[in-house]
């Protein structure tokens, strides 16, 4: 499935793979001008491309390297001669195909293998110039792209609600916490996200979430220093395991959001 907003001069694509009449989980890509902000999972891939037939695209931008960020990027190149970046970093990580886990092929499907150029510090369509922000958390090498003139913030998964309390093995709070203030001492008007959400109060939102990091990261730290070990953590601040554990062989999880707050910046 797919769905088309416009807002404020930029395109939205929201997609996601719909079974039984019901969306597994939706990802984002954001069209301004000629330029693709990600290109979502494979799963939904032909639905973009026609999608973007006759929109005058050029350029795909990947903010890293997970498949419902660029799962459409080799059929958009071969089919619309696409030009491809991504961060230097998520280059490898892109041109491969990594191992998924049941949940990520059910859900987004392997993308298939792409190789972007080298994204710089700074990428520009007609009316808009963009800064290429080094935002580390969710994953190492993830970029925010911001626009200061309209004071829009292409987020990706570095912030998708304001209380998170599930996280994957390789994700580190500590450093999202870090990119998050970064973020908000930017002022920015408009968050737009990697799961499709547009959040138009985004000082709020940032703010919100930043002082909820850090009362999560203090509490978590101070009951480790009492001794207890994360899946102890877990029942004292939650009661209870993530529904999403099971359904995610345990990937997105309270223990990891916990154990992501323990591992150093």
């Amino acid at each position: 499935m797919i769905q088309t907003r416009q807002f404020d001069g930029v395109t939205q694509y929201r997609m996601g793979r719909e079974l039984d009449g019901q969306v597994l989980y939706w990802c984002a890509a954001y069209l301004v001008e000629d330029l693709l902000i990600d290109s979502g999972c494979a799963h939904t891939a032909p639905e973009l491309l026609a999608a973007l037939a006759g929109r005058g695209v050029r350029r795909v931008v990947n903010t890293h390297h997970h498949e419902d960020h660029i799962g459409a990027n080799a059929l958009l190149a071969e089919k619309l001669g696409l030009e491809l970046y991504s961060p230097l970093e998520a280059i490898p990580l892109i041109a491969e195909q990594p191992e998924l886990y049941p949940y990520q092929l059910l859900t987004w499907g392997m993308a298939p293998r792409s190789r972007p150029q080298p994204l710089g510090e700074e990428i520009s369509t007609a009316s808009h110039r963009f800064q290429v922000l080094p935002m580390p958390g969710h994953c190492h090498e993830l970029v925010v792209l911001w626009e200061p003139a309209q004071r829009w913030a292409f987020v990706s998964d570095l912030w998708l609600v304001r209380r998170p309390k599930t996280s994957r093995n390789f994700e580190n709070n500590l450093q999202t916490l870090t990119s998050l203030q970064r973020l908000k001492a930017l002022r920015p008007r408009v968050l737009f996200t990697g799961m499709g959400d547009i959040e138009e109060d985004a000082d709020a939102a940032l703010g919100e979430t930043i002082a909820w990091l850090e009362g999560q990261r203090n509490q978590i730290i101070d009951l480790a220093e009492a001794g207890l070990e994360p899946k102890e953590i877990v029942q004292k601040l939650y009661g209870r395991e993530s529904p999403m554990y099971e359904r995610t062989q345990g990937q997105f999880s309270y223990e990891n959001f916990v154990r992501s707050f323990l591992k150093g910046p």
